[in-house]
């Protein structure tokens, strides 16, 4: 008599059979065996932009080592030529562009994080930096839905208005004209008109526009992007213009352009009966514009947007008397906030919750601490001061030293990790080691690991640090004796390793 109970096993075994019998490779097979019952796997990949040592690059390195990312790889590491960082900051994009292009297709829906090597610092682990990329973009798209209205199905897939790529925000357009689409088409942040207070400075702009020292998105999105990047390059480069070598100018083109293009087939979709086109152009304050000239069918969606909240990435410049370091000490890990840093008339203290994602995360990471220091790991997060936009009220993920760089030996010793750095650097290595996923719970409905992990046999003995990165142009293992040595006095304090 036929059993219901054995109905899953015997589809699962008719599919196999008719799997086995197509024309397709042993690992195509294997793979759809191996993923019945199981979560799908993604991978993160960390991409820093580095030609030689720095102890700003070590900070890096060092900052996301401890928070969990993978191992990095350093794009451009000793690169000559056009690849050469020291000679062409569009050595930077040609770079990124190798290292994508060595990515198999089927690993596009694999999320890449690429950061400036010499001016950033991480702060969050890297399962709360993907948590906040999926939220941040299905929000996104979400406004993006709602403001194309009806038509917004109508439109062909390739033009669809989507955001799958996100840049940190920036308070300048930079090179600064406006009549460049990337200054005049940039759209509102959707912030508070007031929220960085009122006046001419720049402190008090919004973050409107794109700045290219951090990136993160798929890297099947992110390889399209970059190509059209270097299509820019190529098109427009003009070796007497003062700004020739400016990747984010080329970047800034190409999600200008997206921008202009995303107002045109607005207009198209909701004007009926005769209308001028040129009227519903951003105005973006300048009268002389150059316009794009898009010719049918020519794709301009690259499905770029912007952290305009800086819950991922926290830029430096215009922003200092908006950020700060609290103690999220309060009743359910909360802090209060006392200063009226955008001159409000009413302005009465608030308080800022630490997420609860935040808090878990957190405590996990300290957890390989807290027995030395005979502490609950949840209770030695209400000691940490975490940096934290006042405006927008996020625990940023990571810090980009926009502007001027001497900042960032000021910050270093008063990250939250820096009195726990050496034994946080050894544990996440041992995790990374022994294969730990990044994140505990799946995110976007998938687990995720890191993309890169160490060499087999690290240098680990005799206290070298086992940490290092991989330079990608020769996937040669730089250890910590090439790349930070020198500079550990500044990275763990007096405190010297041996």
């Amino acid at each position: 008599m036929w059993n219901r109970r054995y109905l899953p096993a015997v589809v699962f075994l008719l599919i196999v059979g008719l799997v086995l019998l197509q024309p397709r490779s042993q690992e195509y097979t294997k793979s759809i065996i191996l993923q019945h019952g199981r979560k799908r796997t993604s991978k993160l990949h960390l991409l820093v932009p580095a030609s030689n040592p720095h102890v700003q690059l070590c900070r890096a390195l060092v900052s996301s080592a401890i928070l969990g990312y993978p191992p990095a790889v350093l794009s451009g590491w000793n690169g000559t030529g056009d690849l050469d960082a020291s000679i062409t900051h569009l050595a930077k994009v040609r770079n990124v562009v190798r290292y994508l292009d060595s990515i198999p297709p089927s690993d596009d829906d694999d999320l890449i994080l690429i950061i400036d090597g010499y001016d950033v610092i991480m702060q969050l682990p890297a399962e709360i930096m993907i948590q906040r990329y999926f939220a941040v973009t299905e929000a996104a798209n979400a406004k993006l839905a709602a403001r194309f209205g009806d038509g917004y199905t109508s439109l062909p897939h390739a033009h669809r208005p989507r955001q799958s790529i996100l840049f940190g925000p920036d308070k300048l357009c930079w090179p600064v004209d406006f009549r460049r689409p990337a200054c005049f088409a940039a759209p509102e942040t959707g912030l508070p008109k007031d929220a960085f207070g009122i006046g001419d400075d720049d402190s008090n702009s919004q973050p409107r526009w794109l700045n290219s020292g951090t990136i993160m998105g798929p890297v099947g999105s992110m390889r399209e992007m970059f190509a059209a990047t270097i299509d820019r390059i190529q098109a427009t480069y003009d070796p007497e213009y003062i700004c020739r070598e400016s990747d984010q100018m080329y970047m800034s083109d190409v999600w200008g352009e997206q921008e202009y293009a995303r107002s045109m087939r607005e207009f198209q979709l909701k004007t009926t009966g005769h209308a001028d086109e040129q009227e519903y152009v951003p105005d973006g304050g300048v009268e002389e514009k150059w316009i794009p000239d898009i010719a049918p069918g020519q794709k301009t969606e690259y499905q770029i947007g912007l952290d305009y909240e800086s819950s991922l990435f926290q830029s430096w410049a215009g922003y200092e008397r908006f950020l700060d370091l609290l103690p999220y000490n309060g009743t359910n890990y909360t802090a209060l906030v006392t200063q009226n840093v955008n001159d409000a008339p009413d302005f009465k203290p608030y308080e800022i919750s630490l997420p609860t994602a935040v808090t878990s995360s957190l405590a996990h990471l300290l957890s390989s601490v807290s027995r030395a220091h005979n502490t609950n790991p949840f209770d030695l997060v209400t000691t940490l001061h975490l940096g934290t936009n006042l405006v927008t009220r996020h625990v940023y993920g990571l810090f980009h030293c926009t502007g001027e760089k001497g900042y960032l030996d000021e910050l270093w010793g008063r990250l939250w990790f820096y009195p726990y750095a050496k034994e946080l650097l050894s544990a996440a290595i041992t995790s990374v080691k022994s294969g730990a996923d990044i994140s505990t719970t799946p995110v976007n409905g998938r687990l995720w690991k890191g993309a890169k992990t160490y060499p087999a046999t690290p240098a680990d003995v005799n206290g070298e640090v086992a940490y290092g990165a991989w330079a990608d142009l020769s996937n040669e293992w730089l250890d910590w004796g090439q790349l930070c040595r020198e500079h550990e006095g500044v990275l763990f304090g007096e405190e010297q390793l041996t």
